[in-house]
């Protein structure tokens, strides 16, 4: 379901005009292409459009910010179970949860191998540097997010957000 992008009214599917304002409505290639434009390639897809703009900006997206910090995604599910908005974003968080935790255990693994001799000390400090670096992009994450419903909008994380493990 898609939304005006000018008065927010509900747009009929294949409408070449808004039965509310009557402005023109994007394709969905053309769409696509502005969101990713915009975006500057670094994050994912803007789905503003095909959320209601009532829902992105309800009193409870406060939960929505705190989906993208580890194991609270599930809080939009619970504050606000009827948002589909509130569903995307617990479905980042969950994405930006599993990759936290991939990196963490990859940095456990490479600085375990610091106690082999001679190399050791190489793969304690490679670990020590990815622990670190998985740190910093979850944190750089979480606040363009935040950035992000605050300006009303639902973009994907980058690389890992087109995937879908909560419809």
């Amino acid at each position: 379901m898609a939304f005006c992008k000018f008065c927010g009214g509900q747009l009929p599917e294949n409408a070449n005009n808004c039965p509310n304002c009557g402005a023109a409505v994007e394709d969905k290639q053309q769409q696509y292409q502005q969101n990713s434009s915009q975006q500057g390639g670094f994050m994912g897809a803007d789905n503003s459009m095909e959320f209601d703009p009532a829902d992105l900006d309800r009193p409870e997206k406060w939960s929505f910010f705190l989906a993208y910090l580890w194991i609270l995604f599930f809080l939009p599910l619970v504050v606000c179970p009827d948002s589909k908005v509130g569903r995307f974003h617990a479905n980042q968080g969950l994405l930006l949860l599993i990759f936290s935790a991939a990196v963490s255990v990859a940095a456990g693994i490479i600085g375990a191998l610091g106690s082999i001799p001679f190399l050791g000390g190489v793969f304690s400090v490679i670990g020590g540097f990815l622990g670190s670096a998985g740190a910093l992009v979850h944190l750089a994450l979480f606040i363009v997010q935040l950035i992000n419903i605050v300006n009303k909008k639902a973009v994907e994380l980058p690389i890992i957000g087109k995937y879908r493990i909560l419809k």
